[in-house]
């Protein structure tokens, strides 16, 4: 158990940025493939597609499996609400809790009764939370590539201003139809700035719609009542 509980920190910790050293390149694993052939006009125009489809994405629901970078895996719900707001619920253990109210992230172990907290502008998630997205001086596109996959685009960005946000890659599944061009977030991996890899990968994805607020709230362990309950 004592073995278990040290991946998970250490994967959830990776997954805001702040870990230790490895490289894993695969991912995206789960996706479905639609075989969509990629335009030369679709590929020039991927930056502007990729703004307009985040800054148009306002709330997200999701189930995701998470791979650590010591190649452990979880697996859970994801809310997203922008600005700033995201739950990470796992399902085994259901000991842990990620949530930020849209400031701070707060890393819950209910187990051993703690509350780690960050700044949400100080992680990688930040990245993928801003109210606007706009490539250029202050986020940094990297390279905006066709990715393995023919229905895969992949962008890779950071912030040179805060370099311990680390370097996110955001994937999308690209659907073409009748003379539109749509985008979906399927999957996302950091790298943090000492190297470290974690990925995550959505499945069921529920776009914009109307998400509880009681989502970015959580019981504090450190309560008096969970600590008696701990001691029975």
């Amino acid at each position: 158990m004592l073995i278990f509980r040290t991946l998970f920190l250490t994967s959830a910790l990776f997954l805001l940025g702040l870990g230790a050293l490895a490289q894993e390149k695969k991912l995206i694993e789960e996706i479905e493939t639609i075989e969509i052939p990629k335009s030369k006009a679709i590929m020039d125009n991927r930056e502007a597609l990729v703004e307009n489809y985040l800054n148009g994405l306002i709330s997200l629901k999701a189930n995701f499996v998470q791979r650590g970078p010591m190649g452990n895996i979880t697996s859970g719900t994801f809310n997203l609400e922008k600005p700033g707001k995201a739950r990470f619920e796992y399902d085994d253990p259901q000991t842990f809790l990620i949530v930020s109210d849209g400031e701070i992230l707060n890393l819950i172990d209910y187990e051993v009764g703690q509350v780690t907290k960050w700044p949400v502008n100080d992680t990688p998630l930040a990245l993928l939370l801003g109210a606007n997205i706009s490539f250029g001086e202050t986020l940094i596109l990297q390279s905006a590539e066709a990715g393995d996959l023919a229905n895969i685009i992949e962008v890779t960005a950071h912030n040179p201003k805060k370099p311990e946000q680390g370097t996110l890659t955001l994937y999308f599944s690209l659907n073409a139809t009748e003379g539109e061009t749509n985008l979906t977030l399927r999957a996302w991996q950091v790298i943090d700035a000492k190297g470290d890899l974690t990925s995550v990968t959505l499945t069921d994805i529920q776009e914009n719609i109307v998400l509880e607020a009681s989502l970015w709230e959580f019981e504090d362990p450190r309560s008096d009542r969970l600590q008696r309950r701990r001691r029975r």
